[in-house]
């Protein structure tokens, strides 16, 4: 074991994992949102549906900003090629269909394939949480916007 009193990342931003995406209809590309895929052990799939509660991240790599740390198992089921922010800070792919996205606002899935949305329906969104909005976008604009993960 080693220890260090502090460690600084210095070129990325967010604690990710690597999965695997299952074969799906949509390329998976950095800043698009996952979920755990049901028919395949241990692995994640581009998210297709809103408020969906087996949401599982955002791929890190999006506007430029790297993951920070990966963390994953070779040889495993804890393993794979793509990696999944699960805490920190990245861009995400997201549509602001009928209102604005503010920072702050929370953020789960949508029926964009790979897309955020601002979260409008409370009791909905148990369990289908990403984080939070850093930046915004415009009442039906589509774009990066920058979140802080924090899966809820």
């Amino acid at each position: 074991w080693n220890t260090v009193e502090v460690l600084e990342i210095i070129c990325g931003s967010d604690l990710s994992e690597a999965f695997e995406i299952s074969s799906v209809d949509t390329e998976p590309v950095p800043g698009m949102i996952v979920s755990i895929d049901p028919e395949h052990a241990g692995a994640l799939s581009v998210s297709t549906k809103a408020y969906d509660r087996q949401v599982a991240g955002i791929i890190s790599g999006a506007g430029g900003v790297q993951p920070g740390m990966r963390m994953g198992q070779k040889g495993t089921l804890a393993s794979g090629d793509t990696p999944i922010a699960l805490t920190g800070r990245v861009y995400a792919w997201t549509v602001a269909i009928e209102t604005p996205v503010r920072p702050g606002d929370l953020l789960t899935t949508s029926e964009v394939a790979g897309h955020a949305m601002k979260v409008t329906d409370y009791a909905s969104s148990q369990g289908a949480i990403l984080g939070k909005a850093m930046s915004g976008l415009d009442a039906g604009e589509r774009g990066l916007v920058l979140v802080l993960v924090s899966l809820q």
